[in-house]
């Protein structure tokens, strides 16, 4: 891992611990600030926030997909130890709609 974003002075100590868990997690793992929230004292709502933080300046960029009407929605969350830039996040999306049309990608996850 990069220690990029440990020396972003942009970032909270907060959002850096949450990107820190986020990123020591296997590849394939999906984010889920609900799960994060449970693994530290820090409530829900501190994790929502360093969430926000963390997509405001980059580092996690998220797909929403919509389950159909009345359905709800699905996300898909991205995250790197440097920020996401918009060339890289089209690439990521791309991917990712190649791997959900090809069913690489487990759509029975909802978060």
């Amino acid at each position: 891992m990069n220690n990029y974003f440990l020396q972003d002075e942009n970032l909270s100590s907060s959002a850096k611990g949450v990107l820190a868990v986020i990123l020591s997690n296997k590849d394939n793992w999906r984010i889920y600030p609900d799960e994060i929230a449970k693994r530290s004292k820090d409530g829900l709502a501190s994790h929502k926030s360093a969430f926000k933080e963390l997509e405001q300046h980059g580092y996690i960029r998220t797909i929403k997909k919509s389950l159909g009407r009345g359905k709800g929605i699905q996300y898909y969350r991205f995250a790197q130890d440097i920020p996401i830039t918009e060339k890289n996040f089209e690439f990521i999306k791309e991917r990712f709609e190649r791997e959900l049309s090809t069913g690489g990608v487990d759509s029975d996850l909802q978060d």
